[in-house]
């Protein structure tokens, strides 16, 4: 899956209408459809990181690079 660079650009102008905006009721709709984008892209990241392909050795490192343990499941 690709990035959506558009719905990056729809956040970034969102902001700025929201920050720009005088009328109260303005900013609340500006803020429902920013809340809505995030969300998409929130959703579109997670797929990014499910299809990532690697393996638990990886995770192993990662973590062990940082100090921190991963607890993995154990074979039954």
């Amino acid at each position: 899956m690709a990035y959506d660079v558009t719905l990056q650009r729809r956040i970034r102008e969102l902001c700025a209408q929201a920050l720009a905006a005088q009328d109260p009721e303005q900013v609340q709709s500006i803020l429902s459809e920013l809340r809505q984008a995030l969300r998409q892209h929130v959703e579109q990241l997670q797929t990014m990181v499910i299809e990532y392909p690697f393996s638990a050795a990886d995770v192993d490192n990662v973590a062990s690079a940082n100090g921190t343990r991963v607890k993995q499941k154990k074979a039954v």
